[in-house]
């Protein structure tokens, strides 16, 4: 090969390399190249935001003032239409729709029942204008009367009970102590009238004095007691009293202390209501929500806005002379000691009838309630005479009758409630053997037990 071959072949490997690195020095600037964003122009955007506001303000405000003016005329036109449509103007349909025909008459009788009510609120209104017109200090006094009247009445079935204890002084003189209460004509029963009273003043007396509404005074004699409400009935000889006094006294009509307007209704206190034998208080009963528990069984107690005195006797009789209330002021408790209260007569006339009868009560030894239909659904408690507690040493607890137990029966008597409970024991006597059943809760569900239990005699 000669040098001119040579040369030729050097040039092209020459020219071969410099290709060669110029293809790899523009690969190599692709690769590390940067692409830069488009700079924000911000006259242009704030301009374009200016335009979008300025444009949506001229909309709202041409489509407000378009409302302004086309509103009426079209409420003009629906308004004209629909009158030629009631009406029956040419142009309206002939063909009416029975839901507007009922639609019409819903609101005629709707505006009917909006009249009436004003009707009789007028009607009252006149009512109570013409008698404040009519009335006068005349109908105050003969309301005042008539009242007086009715207390005259009731007051014949009241007496004055005088308990007299002898004593002696310090010098070792004799002396006599007396202690008064009112008490109350229940019954006769042709040898002898029974009178409640409160026991508290005849408790231990040597001799018991009953004064009658004439004035005459004959000895008594305790007839049966019950420590549960401190009441006792007392029996005074017919023969003792006279022709006269039996035909001026009265037996006491007594009336219901579980009706359902009782609380407001308007009542007297006769007897000894502000610690002076032969006064009289008038008021109205506030309530009647209050029970005493007592030993098998319990007594409501009514409570009146009568301010008396704290040893105040006597009863509660309603507007119609019905005894409803024997007053007992040794539940005054809290701020309330001088506001008359007494037992509901409802819940004592068993108790009374019995102790009129001579019998004693018989005696188990229980504290219960009802068992409500809320707590029965809630707590699924069987309905019948909840115990709440267990006297000790009683033949409740000899015979193994437990707190939470449900009295459900005593002997073939089923037992619903409290009430049921206490009406059954009244039909006891002191000694008799009874099956009582009691349901009592076990793990899972209430378990039926029964007990022979003879009753005790109630101290």
């Amino acid at each position: 090969m000669d040098e001119k071959d040579q040369k030729k072949i050097q040039d092209s490997v020459a020219k071969e390399n410099e290709r060669s690195g110029s293809s790899n020095e523009q690969k190599y600037d692709f690769i590390t190249e940067t692409i830069k964003k488009k700079p924000v122009n911000k006259k242009r955007f704030f301009t374009k935001f200016l335009l979008t506001v300025f444009w949506g303000v001229l909309f709202g405000a041409v489509a407000c003032v378009t409302f302004i003016f086309l509103q009426p005329r079209i409420q003009a036109r629906f308004q004209k239409t629909e009158t030629s449509e009631e009406t029956g103007e040419p142009g309206s349909e002939d063909v009416t729709d029975d839901t507007e025909e009922i639609s019409t008459e819903e609101v005629e009788v709707a505006q009917a029942a909006e009249e009436k009510p004003r009707e009789v609120v007028t009607q009252v209104v006149q009512k109570v204008e013409k008698v404040e017109k009519d009335l006068n200090v005349g109908d105050f006094k003969q309301l005042y009367t008539q009242i007086s009247r009715m207390a005259a009445d009731v007051r014949k079935s009241l007496v004055t009970v005088t308990g007299v204890y002898s004593d002696t002084d310090w010098f070792l003189n004799p002396y006599e102590q007396n202690s008064a209460t009112s008490g109350i004509l229940v019954a006769e029963n042709g040898k002898e009238v029974l009178i409640v009273a409160q026991t508290a003043a005849i408790r231990n007396a040597e001799s018991i004095q009953v004064t009658f509404c004439d004035g005459n005074e004959c000895e008594a004699e305790v007839k049966k007691s019950d420590d549960g409400t401190g009441l006792s009935v007392l029996a005074v000889n017919i023969d003792e009293m006279g022709e006269e006094t039996t035909e001026k006294i009265v037996m006491a009509r007594l009336g219901s202390s579980r009706i359902s307007t009782l609380v407001g209704s308007p009542i007297i206190a006769l007897g000894n209501p502000i610690g002076i034998s032969g006064s009289m208080a008038s008021g109205q009963i506030t309530s009647n929500s209050y029970v005493k528990t007592m030993t098998d069984t319990s007594v409501q107690f009514l409570t009146t806005d009568i301010y008396g005195s704290e040893n105040a006797s006597g009863v509660l009789a309603n507007l119609d002379g019905e005894v409803i209330g024997i007053i007992y002021q040794d539940e005054n408790v809290g701020d309330t000691p001088n506001l008359v209260k007494a037992y509901g007569i409802s819940d004592l006339r068993g108790k009374i009838e019995k102790l009129a009868n001579g019998q004693d009560l018989a005696y188990l030894g229980i504290y219960g309630t009802d068992v409500t239909e809320a707590a029965a659904k809630e707590y699924d408690i069987p309905l019948g005479a909840y115990v709440k507690e267990v006297v000790i040493d009683s033949p409740a607890m000899q015979a193994g009758i437990q707190n939470g137990d449900v009295i459900v029966k005593i002997g073939t008597t089923e037992i619903k409630s409290f009430e049921g409970f206490k009406d059954a024991m009244l039909k006891c006597q002191p000694g008799d053997l009874m099956m009582i059943t009691v349901l009592r809760q076990g793990r899972f569900e209430y378990v039926e037990m029964s007990y022979e239990i003879t009753l005790g005699k109630l101290e």
